[in-house]
């Protein structure tokens, strides 16, 4: 049995501000091993549910935050930002389940941790097909398109609301409770560790019961933007319509397509942002 794991860095466990995330500030190096030692304790959950193969892919920002040196032995990694599929790249239908580890509620979730779609900057709304998604949806979407079922995620209480709300019978590990955008209660770490494992193993060990969410024949991806600039630079793509002073659309034909052109309008967009206003 093959299992994808996808890892984020914002639902993780201890993690709470802009300094346990960023490359270069103060909490970050001590977020590295926090993130790593809870992709352990999910790797030995899989194992014990019955997993022989697993695939970990680093997906926060510059998708090079793993301790490789302190990762379970076991596991394949990828590692690097130079790839498409973004947080769910070479996903394929050879994977019996999606667990999306250390995730985090879309933009604008009151009382959620770290809330952000993507790019905290320039993303106020992501929507499928009028859908609002975050990242726990649009990822499960492509593994889905792929025949691979979302089996777990973890993070906060406010992403197990948004992930139960998308998908009823996922398995999710409530690791902290949110206080507020940059505060949150913690469990015990050896409490984590144990849930994380203890929800892994259940999840891997009723994988072969689980189906996939349905995933629309045509998506139509809707992204409104933090400011109206960015959505003037996207007018450079071609096919793609301004339905709004902040929001742009695209009709694609795959999840898959909805993923890669989430990025390409993204990178459009980013080219009129400036942080000074």
């Amino acid at each position: 049995m093959k299992i994808f794991i996808s890892a984020d860095l914002e639902g993780v466990n201890g993690v709470v501000s802009p300094g346990d995330i960023i490359p270069g500030e103060p909490g970050y190096e001590a977020s590295r091993i926090l993130m790593t030692e809870e992709v352990n304790a999910v790797v030995e959950g899989c194992f014990q549910g019955g997993a022989t193969e697993i695939t970990v892919c680093d997906s926060h920002e510059i998708s090079q935050n793993l301790r490789y040196d302190l990762l379970d032995e076991r596991v394949h990694l990828i590692s690097g930002c130079t790839r498409d599929g973004s947080m769910v790249h070479s996903i394929d239908s050879t994977y019996d389940g999606l667990i999306l580890l250390g995730h985090h509620a879309m933009f604008g979730t009151q009382n959620a941790v770290l809330d952000h779609t993507y790019d905290q900057y320039m993303i106020r709304e992501l929507k499928v097909n009028g859908t609002a998604l975050g990242e726990f949806g649009l990822n499960s979407l492509v593994a889905a398109e792929k025949g691979v079922p979302v089996i777990m995620t973890s993070g906060d209480d406010a992403l197990e609301r948004e992930a139960k709300a998308f998908c009823s019978d996922v398995e999710v590990a409530v690791v902290k409770k949110a206080e507020g955008r940059y505060c949150a209660k913690c469990l015990p770490k050896a409490d984590c560790r144990r849930l994380l494992t203890e929800t892994a193993r259940k999840a891997v060990s009723t994988a072969s019961e689980r189906k996939c969410v349905d995933v629309p024949a045509s998506p139509v991806l809707e992204i409104t933007f933090q400011q109206t600039c960015m959505a003037d630079g996207t007018m450079r793509v071609k096919d793609i319509r301004r339905t709004g002073p902040m929001t742009v659309e695209y009709a694609c034909s795959s999840m898959v397509e909805v993923m890669d052109m989430r990025q390409v309008i993204s990178d459009a967009a980013g080219e009129f942002f400036d942080r000074r206003f």
